[in-house]
Parts: structure tokens; sequence; C-alpha cells
């Protein structure tokens, strides 16, 4: 898998003193919130991880929740922005190669950005009343997102309702396989950042979805 490109946890040079404190707790903030669902992480936790005391996060962020709707921000913007190179060029594969390689990219775009699926892992479960969480807009912005990108860049026959089947339950398995890698490896008996696991993942994301794309997304391309 291609590692290679960097995520905006990195901080750009040029930084004044107060930007570049910001951006240590956000990277700190975003490591924490990957590791803990919203209602168990805590300031003091992003301190500590952050190395530096937390009052100096209540003078950047007052609120817990202002700092994760931040986080979850620059998650969505990142996703989109990788999101938008995943369909490039998959007309020119069949529809077995096609889905292959796109999932492939959404896996490479995991290794090199792993805090998104892991922080979605972490709330995910844990909300009660979505309408009150934190960053509940970045939530259905980055399902909505991925979805109306589908609708634009893949032709296809199918009714918007067996689109949003389609594309819904993709997201939630491949957020569930790669952001609790370390879970299902382990069910498995592998090392949750094993390429033997990626490779499962691909392989059976790949097996379950194929029939479904060649029905009803692709169809048009056999005929």
């Amino acid at each position: 898998m291609d590692t290679s490109k960097a995520t905006g946890t990195n901080a750009p040079r040029n930084l004044t003193k107060g930007e570049a404190t910001r951006r240590r707790i956000l990277d700190a903030a975003r490591k924490v919130f990957s590791e803990h669902p919203y209602h168990a992480a805590s300031v003091r936790m992003v301190g500590k991880a952050g190395g530096f005391d937390h009052p100096i996060i209540h003078y950047y962020f007052p609120k817990k929740a202002g700092l994760f709707e931040c986080v979850m921000e620059e998650h969505v913007v990142e996703f989109r922005e990788f999101m938008e190179h995943w369909f490039d060029g998959l007309d020119a594969y069949t529809t077995d190669e096609g889905l292959a390689v796109f999932i492939e990219r959404v896996i490479d775009f995991h290794l090199s950005n792993k805090d998104l699926f892991r922080t979605l892992m972490q709330n995910t479960a844990h909300v009660e009343n979505f309408d009150q969480f934190p960053a509940s807009a970045q939530y259905a912005v980055f399902h909505d997102s991925f979805l109306k990108t589908f609708r634009q860049k893949v032709h296809h026959n199918a009714s918007d309702e067996e689109v949003s089947k389609f594309v819904y339950s993709f997201t939630v398995l491949a957020a569930n396989y790669l952001g609790a890698s370390s879970t299902y490896a382990r069910f498995l008996g592998m090392d949750g950042e094993c390429d033997a696991y990626w490779d499962w993942v691909k392989e059976t994301i790949h097996y379950l979805f194929l029939p479904r794309m060649e029905k009803i997304i692709f169809d048009h391309q056999d005929k």
C-alpha cells in the first residue's frame, strides 16, 4: 500500500507562536479522540498527549466540544480532498478491477490518515442523542459527501435509494474494518497493522460488494 501521502497533521512552516500552539493542541486532540470516545476523552488527556498544561488548551478551545468539532472538521476536509481522486480513471477498468482499485485507494487513505476512521468508530456506538452530539454536522457531511461524490463520479442506472443503500453499507463496513482493525485482526489471528490483514479487508469487501456493483451500479457497462 502507498502510505507516502502526508496528512493535515503536519504543521506548516512560518506559523506564529500562537498558531503553532493551536496546531500542537489539534494534533494531540486527534490522537486522543481516535483512541477514546468523546464522552471518555478529557482536556487533561489532550494536554498529556501534547506535553503541555491543560489550561493552555482552554485558552484556545474553551470547551471540549469545540475542540472535537475542529478535529472533525479537519478530518472531513482531508477526507473530501482524498475522496475526489478515489474515482479517477475507474472507467478504464472492468467492474471487477475498478472495485479492487477503489477499495485499495480507500485503504491507502486510511493508512496515511488513521485518525479519521478510528475516531468515527470510537464514537458511533456511544452516541445516544445524535442531534446534541458535538460534530454531528461533520459526521453527516462525511457520509453525505461520499454519497454525493459517488453519484456524480460513477455512471449507473440504479435508483437513488439503491445507490444510498450501497454507499452507506460500503461506508459502514469499511469504517469498521479500518477503524477497528486491531479488534477484527485479532479475531482472525492477525496483526492489525500487517499487510495480510489489509489484503484480507480488500478481498472481503470486494467479495461482498462486487455482485451488487455488477447488478445495479455498473450494469450498463456490460450491456
